[in-house]
């Protein structure tokens, strides 16, 4: 009897266990950080993408990264499929920045076993001026690959929770770096995980998710939302006259247009000369102007237009 009993005791304190990291939403008593998609806590969602590799595995009819645009919708088909291994670049009507808590979320289309689910992993990483880009530190506590990922065993991977449930990100995680303006994030990247155990966390275990799928295999990204946001005014970097011509440069989202203006002799009088669309590949735009012959003053200004 006493060592029935001991084997029953050790049997039930096993399965309670769980990992120290946030769980799934709606779980009676799981302490959970996921956002759900109508939360007020959004400000802006990712408006396009800079570039998409697509992995092994995923069919034509999932590689449409426009739907990843805008809202997160809770519609398990309206994704993008990113493929074993594969990668994505989304950018932001304006740039990202560090406020108080969480300060973005990365959904999938995930489906729930409540309190595990059918979780697809991908690393993130952020980036200033879309050349360097800085990843999250991340923790898997998963043993081996599973259909069934409990989202307590994970941290710092987009994926972890179900349709709908944002996973949330704190640039403040990150290390500091000359390289690195954490006020003016433009460009988030997503990069799958395969899910057999090759890929490896910060701390260089294996990280384990479902694996192997076929024909939508790998991170499905729904969307990217918001919270914290850089909307006040750009820098301009350079402004350089050269003979009947003016050079300008300015900080930049590539999520927004931008519309030069000129005013001749006063600061009252501001004409427009050209929209420029924000560069793609970088977090500054330039243009080249020509300069009114005879005008004893020329005043220049760029204005953000989205």
């Amino acid at each position: 009897m006493m060592m029935r009993f001991t084997i029953a005791l050790l049997a039930t304190t096993a399965a309670a266990l769980a990992g120290p990291y946030p769980g799934a939403p709606n779980t009676q008593g799981v302490t959970t950080d996921a956002i759900g998609k109508d939360s007020p806590l959004f400000v802006s969602w990712a408006k396009g993408h800079v570039d998409y590799v697509w992995g092994t595995n995923v069919s034509s009819s999932w590689r449409t990264p426009a739907k990843a645009y805008g809202k997160a919708t809770e519609d398990v088909m309206d994704i993008v499929c990113l493929g074993d291994n594969g990668k994505i670049t989304m950018y932001f009507p304006h740039p990202i920045k560090d406020g108080a808590g969480v300060d973005f979320a990365v959904f999938e289309n995930s489906f729930s076993i409540t309190p595990t689910g059918f979780f697809e992993l991908a690393f993130v990483e952020v980036s200033s001026d879309g050349v360097n880009f800085f990843r999250f530190p991340s923790d898997s506590l998963t043993q081996a690959v599973t259909n069934s990922i409990d989202p307590t065993n994970v941290s710092g991977l987009a994926g972890k929770y179900p349709a709908g449930y944002g996973t949330p990100f704190d640039l403040a995680v990150l290390a500091a770096s000359p390289l690195l303006d954490k006020g003016n994030i433009r460009f988030v990247r997503l990069i799958d995980i395969l899910g057999n155990g090759s890929a490896k966390d910060s701390s260089g275990d294996p990280i384990y998710d479902p694996y192997p799928n076929t024909g939508s295999a790998g991170f499905d990204l729904d969307a990217i939302g918001v919270i914290h946001q850089n909307d006040g005014d750009f820098r301009m970097l350079e402004s350089v006259v050269a003979g009947a011509s003016i050079q300008l440069i300015w900080e930049s989202n590539p999520g927004t247009s931008y519309r030069v203006e000129r005013s001749l002799g006063s600061l009252s009088n501001w004409q427009p000369v050209q929209v420029v669309p924000g560069v793609t590949t970088g977090g500054s735009t330039a243009l080249s102007a020509p300069v009114p012959a005879g005008e004893s003053a020329c005043f220049w200004r760029v204005v953000g237009v989205e």
